[in-house]
């Protein structure tokens, strides 16, 4: 055999082991015999040596995990909300002390008899002088709003939209919202509220009737949308009397919503500030005000309250569309991975419904949602990578943490909703390889509860988008977690433990080996429940039955045997069931059609007795609680 070209030399060097391990040993005689004499290497040789030194391993791009944060890859797009108008009006009480407001109003003064115009300001005057307390030896008048002066005013604001009325009634209004709470740079010019009853009905009125006065005197319709009160600020006279009104009204209601400590009253000023949401557009900055808060009622609050405020918030992005979709989408995204760091009592039931309204919201633009699904889902496929090739302890922890698992629920539940009526198979096929990596990375049965909710994901998905996803292996490895029977059974549900690591103690417990073959069941039972009348069942439910009768056999456990043992007839029966039907069919295995509608009238019937099985195991909740 010839002697090997320089080429060949260099590629052995690269890609046969056993010449690389040769040259190895070889090295340090060739390095002393072909060294150059002026102590210079060539630039190649150098280049090959490194390659030789460099462990065979992967290396990952990213070297840092902290380089990859969750809740922080749409940093860059946050922004506050940018909006034509101005936030230049008085914080303070309303001025009223203008004698011709209403008929600036109605148009011009003429239209408007001298003789009511006067009528009404002598009325506003009895009004005034009525509620000035005499006995007040103080420099400043104090003002007393008694029921039957609140009663007059609001006759005035039903029957005649006065302004004036309306003005008063809104100082009365932020004297109530600010009760107890009134900022140190305003001095307040002496509105007190006579008893209780008063001061609830001053602020029942404004909130029912302050939308639709204002809507009557701008002679806006309910459907008007915000260009059409952005005109408004375009020399328009009634604007101008009318929007220091509003912009009182929305900021003495929002100071009421942070404040009270009624659940009833908050969710009430909320409903209404939904009412008028198309005249934030005129407040820019209220409108920023308005949508933090209500991001952090969505995630604190009661249920209802968590809801009212969810409400405003897509009520937000239909309102202004992409101009404030990106602030809400993010900050709502944010406070839900904060809250998963800090869990509650009720978390178990709050963050599904702050999942689901999120995926609800982002169903409302699907372009921009489609974006940051794709780039949340990479960063979460980096950090998996990374995981996968260097078993690095800080990227590991990143992954079974909750914040991960969040973050890729919310994207699997987003995709689960919108995957048929949209070109979302790019993101399908990405987010099912994440979750196959994160339960090939977790194997032991301390990961038992990650591993159970992986497959819940791949479930959903394959029912959500038609789509054959292979679980069986991830639920049949369950079966292989060894444990000891001698443990005393825990008190405790295992969804209790805070995290989805389960303390070691858990292991040695009957209940956990109970709760890995209910996981077993369920999680089997849902694949083939949904595939239990597709033309292929019989070879899909084979080898699973096979492992399944094969663990039977060295189980001593006949509590769990006799669990095995009837799932195992019932899925045998679907398989006879759907091999008798095959046998008679008459179509073609290429007819695609046909295969297709292969069963589906028994399908649509629930009357299979597999589909009652199945029913019967949700019904029961097999698998998602433990005994005690």
């Amino acid at each position: 055999m010839g002697k090997l070209g320089k080429k060949a030399r260099k590629f052995a060097k690269k890609n046969l082991q056993s010449v690389e391990k040769k040259n190895r040993k070889q090295k340090p005689f060739l390095k002393r015999k072909f060294a150059k004499r002026d102590g210079r290497r060539d630039a190649q040789d150098e280049e090959e040596e490194k390659m030789i030194e460099q462990p065979l391993k992967k290396r990952c791009i990213e070297d840092n995990p902290k380089d990859i944060v969750i809740d922080a890859v749409f940093d860059k797009d946050e922004g506050v909300v940018v909006l034509d108008g101005g936030d230049s009006d008085s914080d303070g009480y309303l001025a009223e002390d203008s004698d011709l407001t209403n008929a600036l109003v109605n148009g011009t003064q003429g239209k408007i008899s001298e003789t009511k115009l006067k009528k009404q300001s002598r009325k506003l005057a009895r009004l005034n002088k009525k509620m000035v307390d005499g006995t007040d030896s103080d420099a400043m008048e104090r003002k007393v709003l008694s029921g039957s002066v609140l009663s007059s005013f609001s006759n005035l604001v039903d029957e005649e939209q006065s302004v004036q009325a309306l003005t008063s009634l809104l100082n009365w209004y932020r004297a109530a919202c600010h009760y107890g709470h009134e900022p140190s740079g305003i001095t307040s010019p002496g509105y007190d509220i006579e008893d209780s009853e008063t001061f609830a009905n001053v602020m029942i009125f404004v909130l029912q009737k302050a939308d639709h006065t204002f809507r009557s005197v701008l002679g806006l319709s309910g459907s008007a949308n915000k260009e059409k009160v952005l005109k408004l600020n375009n020399n328009n006279p009634k604007w101008d009397c009318v929007k220091p009104l509003i912009k009182s009204f929305f900021r003495s209601t929002i100071h009421l919503v942070k404040q009270a400590a009624d659940l009833e009253i908050t969710v009430f000023a909320l409903a209404q500030l939904r009412v008028s949401i198309v005249f934030f557009s005129a407040f820019p900055e209220l409108l920023n005000k308005l949508i933090k808060l209500s991001v952090d009622l969505w995630v604190t609050g009661e249920k209802t309250l968590s809801h009212q405020a969810f409400l405003i918030l897509k009520d937000i992005t239909i309102v202004f569309n992409s101009e404030c979709f990106d602030t809400c989408f993010i900050n709502m995204y944010k406070a839900l991975l904060h809250d998963c760091d800090s869990p509650k009592a009720n978390s178990e039931q709050r963050l599904p419904l702050l999942r689901d309204s999120l995926v609800e919201l982002c169903s409302q633009d699907m372009q921009k949602s489609y974006t940051k699904a794709s780039v949340s889902i990479t960063q979460l496929a980096k950090l998996l990578k990374m995981a996968l090739a260097t078993k690095n302890k800080e990227a590991v922890e990143k992954i079974h943490s909750e914040h991960y698992t969040s973050c890729l629920d919310l994207w699997v539940s987003f995709i689960a909703a919108n995957v048929q009526g949209n070109d979302l198979q790019s993101l399908l096929y990405t987010v099912i390889q994440v979750i196959n990596g994160v339960a090939t990375l977790f194997i032991g049965p301390r990961y038992l509860l990650l591993r159970v909710k992986c497959i819940q994901w791949l479930n959903h998905l394959s029912r959500a988008s038609g789509i054959f996803i292979p679980i069986a292996s991830l639920v049949l490895d369950m079966l292989e977690y060894k444990t000891t029977n001698d443990g005393e059974k825990q008190k405790k549900k295992l969804e209790a433990v805070s995290t989805v690591k389960l303390p070691k103690n858990w292991l040695k417990s009957q209940n956990f080996q109970e709760q890995c073959i209910f996981s077993v069941i369920e999680l089997l039972a849902n694949h083939f429940a949904h595939w239990s009348f597709h033309i292929s069942f019989p070879e899909l439910a084979t080898i699973s039955i096979m492992r399944l009768k094969k663990f039977n056999e060295r189980s001593t456990m006949e509590g769990l045997k006799r669990v095995v043992k009837r799932f195992i007839e019932q899925v045998e029966l679907n398989i006879e069931f759907v091999q008798m039907k095959r046998d008679e069919a008459a179509f073609s295995p290429n007819d695609q059609q046909a295969i297709e509608t292969f069963l589906q009238l028994e399908k649509r019937s629930k009357t299979a007795p597999y589909t009652q099985y199945y029913q019967n195991i949700v019904d029961k909740g097999l698998g998602t609680k433990v005994k005690k």
